[in-house]
């Protein structure tokens, strides 16, 4: 009977295996993979650690959407595997601990202790009569809530230099939180996250860092240095590398809604007083490690194990991917550890395979070991630490309080280019800030009180105490819009409820600007209950819209905020209501209007001709009508012909891009030879109406940028920052407007250029311009999934498990079957296409940089 069942346990283990092939190899000299255990002995394995015997022990979870049939225990399993001859198979596998569910990590302790990361709880077992199983169990942080997804919640543990533990508090769902250490010590949040230490005993709970959306990977360097890598962006690729310190706001809130923006979330520091990524790790990263001056992070979404080698890079660090390990769609490693025995010029590491793509526990996982020979390891660099830099050294002493510095030289410092510098100075003007008064603040300069406002938000979220509503109704009647932006981002991250008869002040203020007005809406939002409608809402900014009270630039920021499907007008918008907007006869609501029409050019050409050829109405409107003309058509060819011989520049110059790529008769081309001759000033867009293809002839190099400048800043025209608008909107000609957000309006493909001048680096807008894939941010690098039909299709990664996910160049979401796929092919070529420049012409290119390069978006 024995061996009958042992046939059949062999038997088992082959047709799984054979049926889930890994497909794993290393791709990188001196890397080593060789296979442990795999199931039936462990199922969708997570945490995991090697003690100094060189057991692996690991967690086996059974209870993560433990489906209605699934056989197999009761509990998560904590394993131990012992490899006694050391031929790298386990022969030995024990069952330590059978009772917690949804068991996120595994960190081994002094004195016996085992530490885990349950969903609710930070707790530790241990084996005291020496019988090989847990006997004592302790519970060192708990987490009271509503929330119960299995992995979102506690997650991520790691062992601090110092002596402290470390963990991970994801996002929650929103739901609010309150985590207690076995000593009372509380703290609250909803869907913030968190990175938290605590006592091995668990006392002395405090937060780190927030801002996360599930830091799953934590460690912590021999140098004291903490990291993260933060998984599941869902809408706001990418998967996140993190360098965290202390008090640091890593920007993203689950309260706020999935959509791909929002004022108050952002994913790499674009929010003041929020920290950056090192770097995009691979998708879903559950682990990471700390391996000479770089990190290792499996990627369970991209099936590979990854190198960061980390740079010094001013207060922190930049990184290059190396890829170690490269697998199929049936490995998908989660946790790494490392064996802690000497083993010479050798590194040894165990990995934690969940083997399918399903988030179900379904029965599947395999243990890996991961041999790393450092003499042929070319791509690892110095294992020595590199030494601080004189940055970093400066934003530790600002973050420690030594030496003392006043308030002006903070003050100079919370706005340094460097985000870790500025940062940490306004931590140590959060210790000094209980002490302002409201009186004396408010005469300080506009760039202090708004660095006042960031550090009393900073306080408040600390042990120091202050009045903060009376700092927020002071701040939210500030002059300064900025601070007022920053004002309402504190009271709806506290959704301080009593504020909202001043949030509905703000909205109905005439002097808003957009970005103040998005900002009032999230907050109103908030505050009424809905946080997750972010900027939307459109009851209410519909009747904005309708309202002939309300100040005509609200009315107009409000239409731009109206969500639309396809190209349709937004529900509740008909072309009689634009009409009405047209009569008030405002410049902004106007524009706003018009531009409605052109996103639905199929049901207003007719208005959109009427408007362009309006010689009463303000010619940058009547050029913005333009922009939805159709050409294709012989009437529409004539009426683009007759307005560019308009007398007004912008009509006819918009008219003379719509004409570019359009099939003409011999008649129409001698009228654009007629319009070059009697409008010299346009001859340069009637040449490239008539000869598109002469705009690639006598021009530099695409890598030679210093030529570009030196031909654009000959340009003896005036600089049209309205043409360099349009040409960004113009969906035909630049294409900007496909991919790329711009105040509000846009696409969500590429990154949001509305701050882009704030960088004040022309060389490096023209040359993004000019070579588009020759520094391209890893999070927008492309991918290509191939269907088995043949299918293919192109777009930004969101998710990869039993489906992946895209977004393509249009901005809409794409999600396939796996087991529709043939194969997916990253791509090194960006979206945007190399070249666009030969698609305008010097002037339009000089415009559209001077457009782009606006401090803030135009209104």
């Amino acid at each position: 009977m024995m061996i009958a069942h042992l046939a059949c346990l062999l038997l088992a283990n082959l047709l799984l295996a054979n049926d889930r092939p890994p497909e794993a190899k290393p791709v990188q000299p001196g890397v080593q993979l060789e296979l442990v255990a795999e199931h039936p002995d462990l199922a969708t394995p997570t945490g995991i650690d090697v003690d100094d015997q060189g057991r692996v022990w690991l967690i086996a979870t059974h209870t993560h959407f433990r489906p209605d049939d699934y056989e197999g225990p009761e509990h998560d399993e904590i394993l131990v595997f012992s490899d006694a001859d050391g031929d790298g198979k386990a022969e030995t596998r024990q069952v330590f601990y059978v009772a917690t569910d949804a068991t996120m990590d595994l960190e081994l302790g002094e004195d016996g202790w085992v530490y885990l990361a349950e969903r609710d709880r930070i707790m530790r077992i241990k084996d005291s009569d020496g019988d090989g199983k847990a006997d004592v169990e302790e519970d060192l942080a708990v987490l009271e809530t509503k929330g119960d997804y299995p992995h979102n919640g506690l997650e991520g543990i790691a062992w601090h230099p110092d002596g402290d533990l470390l963990f991970g508090l994801g996002d929650n769902h929103a739901e609010d939180w309150t985590l207690t250490g076995i000593d009372g010590k509380t703290d609250q949040g909803s869907g913030e996250g968190g990175v938290f230490r605590c006592s091995p005993e668990g006392k002395d709970l405090r937060r780190v860092a927030w801002g996360f959306w599930n830091p799953f990977g934590v460690c912590a360097r021999a140098d004291g240095k903490i990291f993260v890598s933060d998984n599941d962006p869902s809408e706001r690729p990418p998967c996140r590398l993190l360098h965290v310190v202390e008090g640091a706001d890593f920007g993203y809130k689950r309260d706020y809604g999935p959509e791909a923006h929002h004022p108050f979330v952002c994913w790499n520091g674009e929010v003041r007083g929020t920290l950056p990524m090192i770097h995009p790790s691979g998708e879903a990263p559950c682990g990471l490690l700390p391996l000479g001056n770089g990190l290792l992070v499996p990627s369970w979404g991209d099936h590979r194990v990854d190198f960061f080698r980390l740079e010094p890079r001013g207060a922190s660090y930049s990184a290059e991917r190396v890829e170690l390990v490269k697998g199929g769609r049936y490995f998908r490693p989660s946790c790494i550890a490392a064996d802690p025995r000497d083993h010479g010029n050798k590194r040894v590491y165990y990995l934690t395979d969940w083997v399918d793509g399903r988030y179900q526990s379904h029965g599947y996982g395999r243990l890996w070991k991961l041999t790393i020979d450092l003499d042929q390891a070319d791509w690892l660099g110095p294992l020595e630490l590199a030494p601080p830099t004189k940055e970093a050294q400066l934003a530790a002493e600002l973050r420690k309080g030594t030496p003392k510095r006043d308030r002006d030289a903070l003050m100079a410092l919370s706005r340094n280019d460097d985000p870790f510098i500025a940062q940490a100075a306004l931590l140590a003007l959060s210790k000094e800030a209980p002490s302002w008064s409201r009186d004396e603040v408010a005469k300080w300069k506009a760039e202090d009180r708004l660095g006042a406002l960031l550090a009393l938000r900073l306080a408040e979220a600390r042990p120091n105490k202050i009045a903060a509503e009376d700092w927020m109704r002071a701040f939210l009647a500030d002059e300064d819009a900025a601070i007022r932006f920053e004002a309402l981002h504190w009271i709806a991250d506290r959704e301080r409820k009593e504020f909202l008869p001043d949030v509905e002040r703000t909205l109905a203020r005439s002097d808003l600007s957009y970005r103040e007005f998005e900002a009032a809406m999230a907050t109103w939002n908030t505050l009424n209950g809905k946080p997750e409608a972010g900027l939307r809402d459109p009851e209410l900014l519909l009747a904005r819209v309708k309202d002939a009270g309300s100040s005509p630039r609200l009315r107009a920021f409000a239409l731009r905020l109206l969500p639309t499907k396809g190209k349709s007008l937004p529900k509740g918008v008909t072309i009689d209501l634009l009409r009405e907007l047209l009569e008030v006869k405002d410049e902004s609501l106007s524009l706003e209007a018009i531009r409605t029409l052109v996103a639905n050019p199929a049901g207003s050409r007719e208005l959109l001709a009427e408007l362009a050829t309006d010689s009463e109405l303000d010619p940058n409107l009547r050029a913005e009508a333009i922009l939805g003309l159709d050409g294709s058509s012989t009437k529409s060819l004539d009426l683009l012909l007759r307005l560019a011989e308009d007398e007004s520049p912008p009509v006819r110059e918009e008219a003379l891009r719509g004409l570019r790529s359009r099939e003409l008769t011999g008649k129409q081309r001698d009228r654009l030879e007629s319009i070059a001759t009697t409008f010299p000033n346009s001859a340069d867009l009637a040449r490239a109406a008539l000869d598109p293809k002469a705009l690639s002839e006598h021009r530099p190099e695409l890598t030679d940028t210093h030529g570009w400048g030196e031909r654009l800043g000959a340009l003896s025209s005036p600089v049209d920052i309205a043409s360099g608008s349009r040409i960004f909107h113009n969906a035909r000609l630049a294409l900007c407007i496909n991919c790329h957000r711009h105040g509000g309006r846009g696409n969500v493909v590429g990154p949001d250029l509305s701050t882009l001048g704030r960088r004040d680096d022309r060389d490096w807008l023209l040359q993004s311009i000019l070579e588009p894939s020759r520094e391209m941010a890893p999070e927008y690098k492309p991918r290509t999934i191939v269907l088995t039909d043949g299918q293919a299709f192109t777009g930004i990664q969101l998710q990869s498990y039993t489906k992946e996910a895209i977004r393509d160049a249009n901005g809409k979401k794409r999600t396939f079957n796996r087991d529709d796929i043939e194969t997916i092919v990253e791509s090194g070529v960006s979206f945007m296409p190399t070249g666009l420049v030969h698609s305008l012409t010097d002037r339009e290119l000089r415009d559209l940089i001077h457009f782009l390069e606006g401090r803030e978006p135009l209104q």
